[in-house]
């Protein structure tokens, strides 16, 4: 575990939530469980974990176990600290009635030679979760031709992760798992057991106060995994409770844009520092910065600027709707799309956290192929402001990106080839089939070309919505849990003392608001009760009278 400070502050923390939670009634071995997983090193996200499963837990009356470990593989690409056994004492002070190290019990399961999922796992799955892990391990856009000697290791491992997480639900049978991520071997078949076993997921985000999304099961539609069906269910949610008090909300939205500057968070396409700031507020200054822009990247000022948004190429392939066999696929053949249209700029943007996803320089070959095209231009996003980008930007052009949420909300239209979380909720153009992909950016391009625009007639105001839900109607502000701008190390272990030996849980937001998720079945969290009119508008009032 990293990010957590000296050893003294760290001890206090135990100390601190040792206390917080030491009192609660004794619960029944025989009684309900909560899983929650600690498999990842920092220590933010594990407590909110915790915090999340105990609040579930005290509504459940139940045990809270504990998922961790680590192993090679993931030590060599992402972790840097990852210390079990500061885990397991931080479970422990947090309630844990028992801590599993599940790659431990990948290891004896291997030991045994045997390396096969059990009946109830989806082979489908298991390959797709197979394919993905390896690709994001390997850091590269797709899997080579020629398999790699640990690519099979990885995959026996990846098979028995699923047999370890169906055999541990089954003893277990858990009323809910909480966890960080849902993808990838060592969370994405914890979750994916879950589904099929009824079990409800509770996905907590790394931004923001406290974030959470749920699937519960009496809810799913057979879509398949996990970022599918919220997708679905997030739509329908936007319709029912955000769309229609669009007039109420209208006056925070349109603040919130405004303030939708630096986050190191998401969205903000993981930008942070004055390069993140977008303060261009008339057409005028944005005309002024793009004729510039243009002028100093070579870009013909004449001709619209299609920003293509190259996401992180080996990151979590598969677990939402996508129209391309991989990212990288849909990268190249979008270049070449843009080879053959020259009536529109293309700007090709390379995600500023590439290093961490691909060793192979995938983009700086794409963009090799084409540099005899004087319509096309390759960049690293880095290299722009979001003053520029923002101001050059006539289209964008993603998968899942954030940038299909941020842009809309300025006016930019944008074309998807896959489904974020939001993409029900009418912000961008999301292609359905790979055709209709095609057809989307061509007719994008012959509207631009002649100077209309394919920005829908509500996505602005749609956009504008959903940020305000993404950062403050499902942003729930507890004073138990730190924001994440208060980042990690000392100044977070304080800020999380602080809330447990002096807040105590009676009407704490994290509680009510969990309550009402689990009650109501919802996808997500909730700062407002949407099912009271009058309540939300009144709530909304005073925070504008406050302000």
């Amino acid at each position: 575990m990293n990010l957590v400070g000296d050893d003294e502050q760290f001890d206090r923390l135990l100390i601190a939530a040792r206390s917080y939670w030491e009192h609660r009634p004794l619960r029944d071995d025989s009684g309900p469980v909560v899983v929650a997983e600690a498999l990842h090193e920092d220590i933010r996200v594990i407590v909110r974990n915790l915090l999340v499963a105990n609040a579930i837990c005290d509504l459940r009356s139940a045990r809270l176990v504990v998922l961790t470990g680590t192993d090679r593989d993931w030590n060599e690409v992402l972790w840097e600290e990852f210390d079990i056994e500061r885990v397991r004492r931080l479970a422990e002070a947090f309630g844990a009635d028992k801590v599993f190290d599940v790659h431990d019990l990948v290891n004896r399961h291997l030991a045994d030679r045997d390396d096969s999922p059990t009946e109830a796992s989806d082979s489908e799955t298991i390959d797709a979760v197979e394919k993905a892990t390896l690709i994001r391990l390997g850091r590269v856009p797709r899997l080579p031709d020629t398999e790699e000697p640990w690519h099979r290791s990885r995959r026996s491992r990846t098979r028995a992760f699923a047999a370890v997480y169906d055999r541990l639900f089954a003893e277990l049978s858990p009323d809910a798992l909480v966890t960080s991520h849902v993808d990838y071997d060592q969370w994405g078949l914890a979750v994916d057991t879950a589904i099929r076993r009824e079990i409800p997921v509770v996905h907590v985000q790394s931004t923001g106060t406290l974030k959470a999304y749920a699937l519960f099961p009496e809810r799913r539609r057979g879509l398949g995994t996990f970022r599918e069906e919220l997708t679905g269910q997030i739509a329908e949610y936007f319709e029912e409770f955000v769309w229609p008090h669009r007039d109420l909300i209208k006056p925070s939205a349109e603040l919130l844009a405004w303030r939708a500057k630096v986050n190191l968070g998401r969205p903000s396409w993981w930008r942070a520092g004055n390069v993140s700031d977008f303060e261009v507020r008339t057409e005028t200054e944005r005309r002024q910065i793009r004729q510039h822009a243009c002028e100093r990247f070579g870009i013909n000022p004449d001709l619209p600027v299609f920003t293509v948004f190259h996401h992180a190429v080996s990151d979590a392939l598969g677990t939402n709707r996508e129209l391309f066999d991989d990212l990288a696929q849909w990268f190249e053949e979008t270049a070449d799309f843009a080879a053959a249209n020259d009536s529109v700029n293309w700007l090709f943007l390379d995600h500023p956290s590439q290093f961490r996803y691909d060793t192979t320089g995938h983009f700086a070959v794409v963009a090799e192929r084409h540099s005899a095209r004087a319509h096309m231009a390759f960049m690293p996003s880095l290299a722009l402001s979001k003053n520029v980008l923002w101001s050059m930007t006539e289209v964008g052009v993603t998968v899942r990106g954030s940038v299909s949420s941020e842009l809309p909300a300025f006016g930019i239209p944008v074309i998807q080839a896959g489904w974020s979380e939001w993409s029900g909720c009418g912000l961008s153009h999301v292609a359905q089939t790979r055709d209709d992909y095609w057809r989307l950016l061509g007719e994008a391009v012959a509207k631009h070309a002649k100077g209309e625009s394919i920005l829908g007639p509500e996505q602005r105001e749609r956009a504008r919505l959903w940020l305000w839900l993404y950062r403050s109607g499902a942003d729930v502000p507890s004073p138990l849990v730190p924001h994440w701008e208060v980042g990690a190390g000392n100044e977070y272990l304080s800020t999380l003392v602080a809330g447990l030996r002096h807040v105590e849980r009676d009407g704490d937001p994290l509680y009510c608001t969990l309550r009402r998720m689990w009650e109501r079945r919802d996808p997500l969290l909730s700062r407002f009760d949407f099912q009271d009119p009058s309540g939300f508008a009144a709530a909304l009032a005073a925070s504008r009278s406050a302000s």
